[in-house]
């Protein structure tokens, strides 16, 4: 809850951070492996930078793509994170960052004729990417990193284009 609490405080701060200039905006397909299951979801992603080099972030997933296991299906219905972020600026145009933080994922699995169970995957979370801006303004996001549970955990890759404010 107070993660769902906190994610929703960074999606309304978005208009006071790209008035000062300092936000950027991520949209883009994100595949997480959930112990052996591959499944695709569609991210969004705020970041506020504090100054040239931290900044927060706030990540929204929705499951979009499901994974057959066996007889069974899994899928990813939602997964909220939050990070603080270190970026390293390799050029004008190239990116490279760092993030930690908590991020929580919720996934079910359904068996015909044996029913269906839920699981979360709530915990640290980190990663490392790079961004390429084309512009002053657009580019092109891509990140690797790792959710970690109590009892499971998921990398995660995640691509899309990037927008600066």
């Amino acid at each position: 809850m107070k993660l769902a609490l906190a994610s929703l405080a960074a999606i309304l701060a978005a208009p006071i951070a790209v008035a000062q200039g300092n936000a950027e905006l991520s949209a883009g397909y994100t595949q997480f492996d959930a112990d052996g299951a591959e499944l695709g979801a569609l991210t969004g992603r705020g970041t506020y930078f504090f100054n040239q080099y931290l900044g927060a972030e706030g990540e929204v997933s929705i499951g979009i793509d499901d994974a057959t296991v066996g007889p069974g299906t899994v899928e990813l219905d939602n997964s909220l994170g939050a990070f603080g972020v270190l970026r390293a600026p390799v050029t004008e145009r190239l990116e490279l960052f760092g993030r930690v933080g908590y991020a929580a994922s919720e996934f079910n699995a359904s068996v015909p004729g044996l029913g269906s169970a839920s699981a979360d995957v709530d915990g640290l979370a980190y990663g490392v990417g790079g961004k390429l801006f084309f512009t002053e303004k657009l580019g092109v996001r891509a990140d690797l990193g790792r959710y970690e549970g109590d009892d499971s955990e998921a990398d995660v890759f995640t691509i899309g284009g990037v927008v600066k404010f």
